[in-house]
Formats: structure tokens, sequence, C-alpha cells
């Protein structure tokens, strides 16, 4: 019995040991792997074929922090892969259509391109419910998942999906622990030694609506500056869907027009449009 504690002894002084030699990197052997974090991510949603969210989304001006406009947008999601968001403010409508891959919008009835901005990454992190979707789309997204390490954000232990130390200058996705739900998502450009612009989306107030979970408050930063809130009102599990509504094809009869141009896509050619159209919104305020 002594010997047998003095291994344990002897164990656990070597784990504290390794802990102060390495104290910014894992011991990946004591926590969750990638693939199997995954896996656990889209089973804690639920199972749902369906969903409706309706919620206020808050436009924020980066330097003054004021909110300059505010949009109601019904979200409707059928699983799995399909997603549509149909937002009106005082000023625009517009209507994002994401099906088989594709991605579609219109702004004032008319489309204006067929990719996505960086604002409507969020909801692929609720999109994809398995594990082999959601890598995909990680992976897409710069997050390498076969990387994970623990890290502390806001009081809470989190694994985190795509990097071997918590404060790496590279995209990644952390998840809470305890409950497998998301806290934030950091979308990074550049590299460490030349970061770039960094992006985090922060997922917050989870709640549990007829088995299935959901964050009611979602909040994206740019640089540190919150740049865009939501805020969700009402959500619905398992609603129908009118036929037609999450159709690509018949939404592109619907509002058929010559497409412009593509701009530039990188995370900069999207905050400028996006900034653009959020300058336009307040030159019509003043006016």
């Amino acid at each position: 019995m002594i010997h047998m504690s003095i291994k344990r002894w002897s164990v656990t002084i070597l784990i504290c040991a390794l802990f102060m030699v390495f104290p910014g990197r894992c011991l990946h052997a004591y926590i969750l792997r990638g693939p199997h974090l995954l896996t656990l991510m889209t089973q804690q949603y639920g199972k749902p074929k369906s969903i409706m969210v309706v919620q206020k989304v808050l436009f924020y001006e980066t330097a003054s922090g004021e909110v300059i406009v505010e949009a109601d947008e019904t979200l409707r999601y059928r699983f799995p892969g399909i997603f549509r968001s149909d937002s009106i403010s005082q000023h625009a409508s517009r209507i994002h259509l994401v099906s088989g891959g594709e991605a579609l919008t219109v702004v004032d009835q008319k489309i204006v391109a067929n990719d996505e901005t960086l604002f409507d990454l969020y909801k692929d992190i609720l999109l994809y419910r398995s594990r082999e979707s959601l890598g995909q789309r990680l992976a897409a997204a710069g997050i390498d998942t076969a990387l994970t390490c623990l890290g502390r954000f806001e009081g809470r232990t989190a694994v985190v999906l795509g990097s071997e130390k918590p404060g790496e200058h590279v995209s990644q996705v952390w998840v809470d622990k305890e409950t497998f739900q998301p806290l934030r998502w950091v979308l990074v450009e550049g590299t460490e030694d030349a970061p770039g612009m960094t992006t985090e989306i922060r997922y917050n107030d989870w709640r549990q609506v007829n088995k299935t979970w959901y964050p009611m408050h979602i909040a994206i930063y740019k640089d540190g500056g919150m740049v865009r809130e939501i805020k969700v009102e009402t959500m619905r599990v398992n609603p129908s869907f009118p036929k037609g509504m999450l159709d690509v094809e018949g939404l592109k009869l619907k509002y058929f027009q010559s497409m412009p141009e593509r701009s530039d896509t990188s995370v900069e050619g999207e905050l400028s449009e996006i900034e653009k159209t959020i300058n336009e919104f307040r030159k019509r305020i003043e006016e």
C-alpha cells in the first residue's frame, strides 16, 4: 500500500512539473481530441429537424461604439445544412439563403452576391450538426481541427480547438469543457509574426427550448470593439416552412438580374463593404 501511494504521488508530482515547465502548452493525453470534441459539440445541441429564431440585430460604429442601425431578423434552420435569414431595418431589407453548399443574398429585392460575408459565419457552428460537416466548415475557415488545448475564458475552463497554446494568434474555437457549448470563435488574419485583423464571435446565454440548446445572445467584435450584437427574442423548435422558401434556385428566379462583378472577398474586403453600407445608413439618418 505504501509503495502504491508513493507511485501515485510520483505521477502527480511529474504532471505538476510538466505544467510548470510548459505552462503555455497542453498535455494532449489529458484533453479531448478534435474529432471527439466536434462529436460532443454537435450532440449537445439536441436533434431538432428545424428551428425558427426571431431576433434583434444591432449594428455598432467601430469608433464611437454607438448603435447606428437596428434590424429585425428571422432565422430559419432546416437540418442538415439549410439556413435562411430575413432581416429588415428602417433603411433596407435582406434575405440570405444557404443550401446545398450554395449561398445567395438579396438586398432590397436585388441579388447582390453569391457568397457570404464575415458576419454571416456566426451561424455555421449552429447549423452544421455532424462531426464531419462541422469539421469541414471549420477547416475551410482556417482552423486546424487536429489541435486542441485548455484555456480559461471569463472564469470558465474551455477546450480550445485549433491551437496548441491558448494565446496563440491563430483561428480557433473555444468550447466549454463541462457543457461542450461554444463560447467563442476567433478568426485571425495574418500570422503570429505578422498579425492582421482579429474578429471574434461570442456565444452567450445558452438556453434550452424543447430539448434544443441555442445561444440567446451573440456578440461580434472586430479588433476588440463590438460591431454587431444579436439578441434572440423568440425561438420555435420543429416549425414547418412554406414550400420553396429554402430553395436557392427558386429565389434566383424570383429576383433574377445580372450579377455584379465579384469584389474583394477577403475579410477586409467584406468588412469594407459592410462599413460602406452602414455609412450610407448614417447619412440617411442625419439628413
